[in-house]
């Protein structure tokens, strides 16, 4: 668990961003990954709606979500928060829900360490508000 703990939080980069004319910036959570072999779009869809509606949409500071498909193997989690703090405290309890490692468990963890490098486009495959 502790290297899956590590290669996720590695791979998770939180970049704040000024919102125009806001006194304030919004935390934008950034979080690439690879699938296992096998895995289709509605199993992925369906974890990430888990976890969006029984953790996420639970967390303070939580904005909106997009899951967004990069190939048939190359995904990304883009989350957006009210402060990087919220961002912080929401990746701290990742690794309690059950909900969130059921959506790991998707995930090809040693190459997620390495996935999102590069300039890229992507679709997106759903949103949530």
């Amino acid at each position: 668990m502790r290297v899956i703990k590590r290669i996720l939080m590695a791979t998770f980069l939180i970049a704040c961003s000024a919102v125009s004319n806001a006194a304030e910036s919004i935390a934008v959570e950034w979080a690439p990954f690879i699938i296992n072999e096998g895995i289709s779009d509605q199993q992925l869809i369906a974890a990430a709606d888990q976890v969006n509606s029984l953790f996420l949409a639970k967390q303070a500071g939580f904005i909106k979500r997009e899951l967004i498909k990069k190939s048939a193997t190359e995904y990304a989690d883009i989350i957006h928060w009210q402060t990087k703090a919220d961002a912080v405290s929401a990746g701290e309890k990742v690794f309690n829900c059950a909900e969130c490692n059921e959506y790991f468990k998707l995930m090809n963890m040693e190459a997620s360490a390495k996935a999102g490098s590069g300039f890229s486009h992507y679709e997106i495959l759903k949103k949530w508000h």
